[in-house]
């Protein structure tokens, strides 16, 4: 089928895709803004990442939503943003503007859904690895845009330093190569990126656009609208092609595999901590709660977002606190000066009671911690004064919870992504010719300048 698009239809403005674009641009310079607009600040992706272990908490879902409209550093809105305004809009101007939307966020959705489900492949502490980035949602796009355009024509450029490598491709054939490294990295554990939240956007974005497209029916016709006219042809729609069909069947089944394997030994998992903090500031007679996240192993922590919590937290962390005799309950009374994070010299006092279970891990502390706060600015991030012996009234507890988030939730997620999987299976093998758009001859081709 070829077509001529109508002139209304050719200057239809993708709205939905600048209103994204503009949204996670607004979010990353306010959250870069400490950073001088480099990379986004600590203190806001432990307030906005999503964190896999936080998700028992329903005040903590929130995070869902944040971390897609949160990026770690300028490369990284960058080229996201790039590959959401070249794919986007041609989608958008397909689908219509909420349909699009709806394809957005389930994506993100299903990225979250799979980069939860896949954890028991990289170890328990991703369970406490915050995540950030649009690059789920977009990644359905990508998903949506191969089996609507697999034969577009794309201009690829990759820059090696200051010299532009640029080729000539079809959709299928950069979107396939895509896609294939996302699941053979993913398997691979490489690098610190959230590979398969990459591949539960493109399985989302498959498995969606059959509902969302419009599907065509076995039919030919010329109408004339005075000086606008649409000429369809009878032409048996190409689809996907074998080749691609039968690698992309085959890339389905190997997540497919994996989200059954991850689902049946998730309820294994191990060494994730996650800390329920209450406190009283006693000077300033207020009360507050957070969660907090750690794993003893390796000291990887993820603090909490409230002020007084946090404080709390970083005081036990910097002393040592948090490890102990094992299967012990020991009475505290000391005195320490330890150094921040920003090399400030800290005087703590603690007295309490504090419980370690058998893995020398703090899982209980009730008493009470006077200590120096820093002042820190949250423009520039550097310290601009500090309020001494500041007391608070402390209970905390704590405990593994990677096992019961195993059980409770990575398991149930990681069906959840074969069940998508499947049915992107389904529509990729027998659903493909329904739902393709011919290409326009008259189509200019995108620039690409690097993978998301």
């Amino acid at each position: 089928m070829s077509y001529e698009l109508l002139w209304w239809e050719k200057r239809r403005r993708p709205w939905a895709t600048y209103l994204l674009i503009a949204l996670n641009t607004i979010v990353y310079l306010v959250t870069s803004s400490q950073n001088f607009f480099y990379s986004t600040s600590n203190e806001w992706i432990d307030v906005l990442a999503y964190v896999p272990v936080l998700l028992q908490y329903p005040e903590q879902w929130y995070r869902i939503l944040s971390s897609m409209f949160t990026h770690g550093d300028i490369f990284h809105i960058f080229f996201n943003m790039w590959f959401l305004y070249m794919f986007g809009k041609e989608l958008e101007n397909t689908l219509g503007s909420v349909k699009f939307t709806l394809l957005y966020f389930a994506s993100g959705l299903s990225a979250i859904v799979f980069h939860t489900g896949f954890i028991p492949l990289w170890g328990p502490l991703n369970l406490i690895i915050p995540a950030v980035g649009a690059s789920g949602a977009i990644s359905g796009i990508l998903g949506a845009y191969l089996m609507l355009f697999p034969r577009r024509r794309l201009s690829i450029c990759y820059f090696l330093f200051i010299v532009p490598l640029c080729f000539t491709t079809i959709a299928s054939a950069f979107l396939l190569f895509w896609f294939a490294l996302q699941v053979v990295y993913g398997y691979m554990r490489f690098g610190s990126v959230a590979f398969f939240a990459h591949v539960g956007g493109f399985v989302a974005g498959i498995a969606s656009i059959y509902a969302l497209s419009k599907r065509k029916s076995a039919s030919s016709f010329a109408e004339d609208f005075g000086f606008f006219r649409i000429y369809t042809t009878w032409m048996e729609p190409i689809g996907l092609g074998k080749i691609t069909k039968t690698i992309l069947a085959i890339l389905l089944i190997a997540v497919m595999a994996g989200g059954v394997y991850s689902a049946l030994v998730a309820p294994n998992l191990r060494g994730a901590y996650v800390v329920n903090i209450n406190v009283w500031n006693i000077d300033r007679e207020t009360y507050s709660e957070d969660q907090a996240a750690f794993t003893p192993m390796t000291g990887d922590k993820i603090t909490p977002s409230k002020d007084d919590p946090r404080v709390v937290f970083n005081r036990l962390y910097w002393s040592g606190l948090f490890n102990g005799p094992p299967s012990s309950e020991i009475t505290l009374s000391d005195t320490m000066i330890v150094r921040s994070e920003q090399g400030v010299r800290i005087t703590i006092k603690i007295s309490g009671v504090a419980s370690y279970d058998g893995y020398g891990v703090l899982i209980r502390f009730s008493g009470r911690i006077v200590t120096d706060v820093l002042k820190i600015s949250p423009m520039w991030n550097v310290v601009v004064g500090v309020d001494k012996n500041i007391a608070y009234e402390v209970n905390l507890s704590s405990k593994d919870l990677a096992g019961e988030t195993g059980r409770n939730i990575v398991s149930p997620l990681s069906y959840s992504s074969s069940i998508i999987t499947m049915i992107a299976l389904y529509i990729a093998v027998n659903k493909d010719k329904e739902i393709v758009v011919e290409e326009s001859l008259y189509h200019v081709p995108p620039m690409m300048p690097g993978p998301i």
